[in-house]
């Protein structure tokens, strides 16, 4: 699995065009086959600004995204809106467990 993190921070007054930017990207990026997940959320600390959480079938998966109308459309609309170059990271999982396994394993729960 490929996790992709990312963090945008956006002018204020452009609020309204980053929003209708999030609503054109995120269902077509939700419907393609090597999405699993694809998530946006507002830095409770950090107003205008946002995180992205994205998980990926494959690096190759994220690359074809990357390539996509709906994703071209999207960055090429960043310019306009963002404050700062966004920051990320893309990383390989080779392995996951849930939360209460992880929980278990540290002796916490029940």
């Amino acid at each position: 699995m490929i996790v992709l993190h990312a963090r945008a921070a956006i002018k204020p007054e452009t609020r309204e065009r980053w929003f209708a930017l999030l609503d054109a990207v995120t269902p077509p990026s939700r419907a393609e086959d090597a999405c699993q997940s694809y998530a946006a959320y507002e830095a409770v600390d950090s107003p205008n600004t946002f995180i992205f959480v994205e998980e990926w079938a494959s690096v190759e998966g994220l690359h074809a995204h990357f390539h996509s109308p709906h994703f071209t459309e999207f960055f090429a609309g960043l310019g306009e809106v963002l404050a700062a170059p966004p920051e990320g990271t893309v990383s390989e999982v080779s392995s996951t467990t849930t939360l209460d396994e992880s929980l278990a394993a540290a002796g916490i729960g029940g």
